[in-house]
């Protein structure tokens, strides 16, 4: 994605002026005089920081989210082996937005923000860098962070332990909210593209982002703590980074639609994610439509396009068919060729033949693609560019309610997990099925008569199960309601140890899964303090069930 706003040529003005400033002069007159030429922090215009900060949080989620969503099978992992799967420069893109993007710009707004008595701006930023600092501990374990950003001071610095990080992080979000309550002289617009400045929508952000470290933590009087503190995210203030339709100068649609819709179909899906929607309840899940679309109305005979294509009987002796699919999302009768789900099983490693317009793609949420209407119209080029006006899904209400529900079931924090789990799931179909509703043909639409016979199939399932079995009914459904968002799915696989059920690795022998990721080989390569690891099987520190997940 193209940035719109830009900081870069603003901070070196910023700079100079401050050196211009800082100079000796010899005249009595000229040091009463503030010098009109200089930049000074009563002057600076910091919108075009909160800007570039807002932006680029939307683009570090994009570039880091992708990775949780293979591991976790809804899009293809190519494999074979997780650590070929992942190299250490896999992470580099998040790694630069992060450290020389958001948190440089928050680091040179801060102070300006204070002198001007623009307090929502700075904590504004303090969420977006809670947010991100918490992801790269999530995604990496130990990282740099209280020495990170001070330039000349620590040129190399050391990574700090994740769980003093968590601490910082979960504190900085107190004072976000502190910053919020403050009087000030005005509030940010159009630069906030989440909220408008509107500062009772980011409490609720921090709030609920201080519920998700909580939770981590396994922390059940933090997240009591958190719920008593204020509100949380409701299904009318999802953190959520919007596009638009316009595609050039710049381009501004989802960058996942840029990347499927322009020039032929590039992602996979997973076949494992589209099977568990199709077959594995007893009622269609309502997102299907608005999740995957199917370019071609029946799979692939052809060994050409699918290795797999001609023996499917031949599942590895590893596979266990009643629990996921192998080769293509169906069960294998003779109805279900004509389905036209097209996909690729986990860590397949089989290079890419000519079916970018025959492999289903993403739907209309959360990118803005195209609702399954059972056309099976190919993509082979830029026809359908009005569309893209996705949203990149940070952290949403149905998000929160799972939350809520395994820590009701796992740590008896306050509240009811059945009723969390009745409400996440409601929230996540009412969301996805009103999305974008102008570019639904209401032939095929999902109705509130098809939510609430889902719900009372995963209900009545909830109700007859142990408490273990609980426990992975409330992860499966926080599961489907994340697509678009890897990073949550990836924190709960790990987590929770549950979905016991995914499909596994097609190599039977793929190594270690990835616990942690390799350290980003430009900071490896630029930080002398910083060593890399030797591979991917270190658990972050709040993961307790490193054997759980495969």
């Amino acid at each position: 994605m193209k940035h719109i706003f830009k900081s870069s040529l603003f901070k070196i003005s910023l700079l100079l002026g401050i050196v211009v400033s800082m100079g000796s002069c010899e005249s009595t007159e000229l040091e009463i005089l503030d010098n009109p030429n200089a930049l000074n922090p009563s002057n600076a215009d910091i919108n075009l920081f909160l800007s570039s900060i807002t932006v680029s949080s939307g683009t570090f989620f994009e570039q880091i989210s992708e990775e949780g969503m293979e591991l976790t099978r809804m899009l293809h992992m190519f494999g074979p082996t997780y650590d070929t799967a992942y190299l250490p420069l896999q992470l580099d893109g998040p790694y630069s937005t992060a450290y020389s993007g958001v948190l440089a710009d928050v680091r040179a707004m801060q102070p300006v923000a204070e002198a001007q008595g623009l307090y929502t701006h700075n904590g504004i930023a303090m969420v977006i860098e809670a947010y991100i600092v918490a992801t790269l501990v999530d995604y990496l374990g130990d990282v740099p962070y209280s020495e990170a950003v001070q330039g000349a001071d620590f040129p190399n610095p050391n990574t700090d332990p994740g769980a003093d990080i968590y601490a910082a992080l979960l504190t900085l979000l107190d004072n976000a909210i502190a910053e919020f309550n403050r009087d000030e002289i005005a509030l940010p617009g159009a630069e906030d593209v989440y909220f408008g400045g509107d500062e009772a929508k980011w409490i609720q952000v921090a709030n609920t982002l201080k519920l998700k470290l909580n939770l981590n933590l396994g922390n059940a009087a933090g997240i009591n703590a958190a719920l008593a503190a204020g509100p949380i995210l409701t299904s009318a203030n999802d953190w959520q980074f919007p596009y638009s339709t316009t595609d050039n100068n710049p381009d501004s649609r989802h960058p996942l639609f840029s990347r499927n819709f322009d020039n032929g179909t590039t992602d996979y899906m997973s076949n494992s994610y589209m099977w568990k929607f199709i077959y594995e309840k007893d009622v269609l899940d309502p997102r299907t439509r608005y999740y995957f679309y199917r370019q071609v109305n029946t799979y692939t005979t052809d060994p050409n396009e699918a290795t797999c294509a001609g023996n499917l009987s031949g599942a590895p002796s590893h596979y266990n068919l009643s629990l996921y699919p192998f080769c293509a999302p169906f069960n294998y009768s003779p109805q279900d060729a004509d389905f036209g789900f097209w996909g690729r099983d986990h860590g397949d490693p089989d290079g890419i033949p000519p079916d970018g317009n025959k492999r289903s793609t993403w739907g209309l949420y959360p990118v803005g693609g195209l609702f399954d209407d059972s056309s099976f119209v190919g993509i082979t080029g830029r026809d359908i560019s009005t569309l893209g006006a996705g949203i990149s899904p940070l952290l949403l209400s149905s998000h929160t309610n799972f939350m809520l529900a395994e820590g009701a079931l796992t740590l008896g924090t306050n509240g009811n997990a059945r009723t969390y789990l009745e409400n996440g799931m409601r929230e996540s179909m009412g969301k996805v099925i009103n999305f974008r509703p102008d570019l639904v043909d209401a032939n095929f639409a999902s109705t509130q008569a098809d939510v609430d016979a889902y719900v009372a199939d995963v209900l009545a399932d909830y109700d007859a199960a142990s408490n273990d079995g609980k426990y992975g009914i409330i992860i499966d459904e926080l599961y489907r309601a994340t697509w678009g968002n890897g990073i949550e799915a990836y924190n709960a696989y790990r987590r929770s140890g549950q979905l016991k059920d995914l499909q596994p690795t097609l190599e039977p022998n793929p190594g270690t899964f990835v616990l942690s990721f390799f350290y980003p080989q430009r900071l490896v390569n630029r930080n002398s303090n910083v060593s890399q690891k030797s591979g991917v099987d270190t658990p972050v520190f709040w993961d307790t069930n490193p054997n759980d997940v495969d």
